[in-house]
């Protein structure tokens, strides 16, 4: 088994043919998309203006604050609200505070996230089209983590769902409608299910969470279950305590108390005690040693560990608890990417690396065996004590592939 450096040497021929090949954008669909956005920014602005009583600029944060904090007499101190040199903060987060204190909030939320897609998406990528209108990002991989990124353009922030703040549409995915197969082809959407979760199974030798995984049921629904909560609640314990995700982070998500949330974290722990204690190990070490290892020995170091400010050496304790399972999930799908690169030819070609997720562009002719060989190569690139699985999903364009079971 190569370690992770050998691997990320071996990838890199495969990553540049990646971006040579690039993927195919419907440009006239984000033209139409960005004139529906300038016409849903207007009538924001409109709306916004009638609801404070005057124009302003909504862009400029010190003309925000003003109307704000002293128009509107919504008090920061008593929200929490940090003062900057020249007014008190307007970012995201505080205004999430006070989202409650008045109706303008929620509308100005959704126009600086509708002007961000349009600003950062919607207008630039066209742009960066070559003549057959097809982009071309760059991967790196990450030296600390193992992780790949793309830049110029970031492939990987580009949202896959969702509604914008409480906007009655979802701006977020007609995005990802402009990624589109060429002519005679689909595109093959490969997912790793819930990995990071697999992992720390393999990692802890958890008895109820591997028992979970090796049944094939759901690890939210059977987490929800251990807590007596809804799945939504029992996925954000799930994936916050792979972060190192405290009680006070915890209630911020769900917008419950800490204590609440911190009995959900004790509840949590007593129904996943080899998970526990696996955390508990990790810490321990990384204190000892000062690093920490994924599966393929990628070894990440961590001064801030044993640093004597609390804040900084709880960072140090969360990047401890993170980096084994997402440094692994990181060579998993390295690894598939290293073994399904020479089985597939050139009617089915690899297009993009976005996380736990692999898309491919594939000839309809060859839709079934390419299949077959991306579902078999992800899940049998290596074994952990707990299935690996994957979704795969087929479709036109990469926001609307339809799941296909192979």
């Amino acid at each position: 088994m190569l370690n992770s450096y050998q691997l990320d040497e071996k990838l890199m021929p495969i990553l540049r043919q990646m971006e040579k090949t690039g993927v195919k954008l419907d440009i006239n669909f984000l033209e139409k998309l960005a004139q529906k956005i300038d016409l849903k920014l207007t009538e924001l602005e409109e709306t916004l203006y009638g609801l404070v009583g005057h124009k302003f600029n909504l862009n400029s944060p010190s003309q925000l604050a003003k109307v704000l904090y002293e128009e509107l007499k919504i008090s920061p101190e008593k929200c929490g609200i940090k003062k900057k040199k020249t007014h008190h903060s307007t970012s995201a987060s505080s205004l999430i505070k006070i989202r409650s204190l008045h109706k303008s909030i929620d509308q100005i939320l959704i126009y600086r996230e509708l002007a961000k897609l349009k600003n950062t998406y919607v207008d630039p990528l066209p742009k960066l089209v070559d003549q057959t209108q097809r982009l071309h990002t760059t991967y790196a991989i990450d030296t600390t983590t193992g992780r790949l990124s793309s830049k110029n353009p970031n492939l990987q922030n580009i949202p896959a769902s969702g509604k914008i703040a409480k906007s009655d549409f979802s701006w977020g995915s007609e995005i990802r409608k402009a990624f589109v197969a060429a002519k005679g082809y689909k595109l093959i959407v490969a997912d790793y299910s819930q990995i990071e979760l697999r992992i720390a199974a393999h990692f802890s030798t958890d008895i109820n969470m591997t028992k979970t995984f090796q049944e094939g049921h759901d690890i939210h629904a059977a987490t929800a279950k251990e807590l007596g909560v809804d799945r939504r609640t029992a996925k954000v314990i799930n994936f916050g305590i792979l972060y190192g995700m405290s009680a006070y982070g915890v209630s911020e998500t769900l917008k419950i108390p800490p204590e609440e949330a911190q009995v959900l974290i004790d509840r949590y722990f007593n129904s996943y005690t080899g998970l526990a204690h696996y955390i508990q190990n990790v810490i321990g070490e990384a204190h000892e040693n000062g690093f920490v290892e994924t599966l393929l020995n990628r070894r990440r170091y961590i001064p801030e560990i044993n640093s004597p400010i609390e804040r900084i050496r709880r960072f140090g304790e969360r990047v401890a608890i993170n980096t084994p399972m997402q440094g692994t999930a990181a060579e998993i799908i390295k690894l598939a990417m290293l073994e399904l690169h020479p089985k597939l030819n050139k009617n089915a070609k690899m297009i993009m690396q976005i996380h736990d997720e692999l898309v491919f562009e594939v000839k309809d002719s060859e839709i079934d065996d390419s299949l077959k060989k991306i579902k078999n190569a992800m899940e049998n690139v290596i074994k952990l004590k707990v299935p690996v699985l994957v979704n795969l999903s087929v479709g036109d364009n990469w926001a609307e592939t339809k799941e296909i079971k192979v």
